[in-house]
């Protein structure tokens, strides 16, 4: 059986994506995206009605994946991957020709690995995880469901990433460093010690500057 393939959200995050799906060849039904009109197109791929195409769907013969970004509010992202593992839809899993994953990595559904990013040997991550382009994650790290690690971030080795937290673009954390639940991260920042659950920190070295209202 031929599966179908939907992009949910066509967004920043949603084109950059599809862009690695049809570098991987895979084959796009549609999108779904209330902001842009249907039958639009992107790259190619045209924009369709998500409750004329999903209501009666078998979920046996559809695939989605997540084009929702994180910026750095994730609980939307959450939220639409919740919604439809609920409604018995999976999720496909993507990385990027240019990236690279290690030996004795364990990936969760619908977990994403843009271009130039890198994964050590024995990470481990959830589902819903996004590494985004250029981003390093060494050996032995932990990252939990829904967390986004932005582009050029560096994970040292050993690191946690709690569920749901936002890694800001360029940030760095150093080795064996926790990050709690729903945690962000800002750009930029050098973290070099543990950051609780909900805290926002920032700056070199990183300090608390207020906490996550977005879980």
């Amino acid at each position: 059986m031929t599966k179908l393939i939907y992009l949910l959200g066509a967004g920043g995050h949603g084109r950059v994506v599809l862009d690695t799906l049809l570098e991987n060849d895979v084959k796009v039904t549609g999108i779904f995206d209330p902001k842009l009109k249907l039958h639009e197109q992107v790259f190619g791929i045209p924009v369709l009605d998500e409750n004329d195409k999903l209501n009666d769907a078998s979920v046996a013969e559809v695939f989605l994946v997540n084009g929702l970004g994180a910026n750095p509010r994730i609980v939307d992202r959450q939220m639409l991957f919740n919604k439809m593992t609920r409604r018995g839809f999976s999720f496909i899993s993507i990385k990027h020709p240019t990236a690279n994953i290690g030996k004795n990595c364990i990936l969760g559904e619908g977990f994403q690995v843009m271009a130039g990013s890198v994964l050590q040997n024995r990470v481990k991550a959830g589902d819903n995880v996004v590494i985004n382009t250029g981003a390093t994650i060494e050996h032995d790290c932990i990252i939990h469901s829904h967390a986004f690690v932005s582009p050029a971030s560096i994970v040292c080795g050993d690191v946690t990433i709690g569920e749901s937290a936002f890694i800001g673009a360029g940030a760095v954390l150093m080795p064996g460093v926790k990050i709690g639940n729903n945690a962000i991260v800002g750009a930029g920042a050098v973290v070099t010690k543990d950051v609780p659950s909900q805290w926002i920190v920032a700056k070199n070295p990183a300090e608390k500057i207020g906490m996550n209202v977005w879980h």
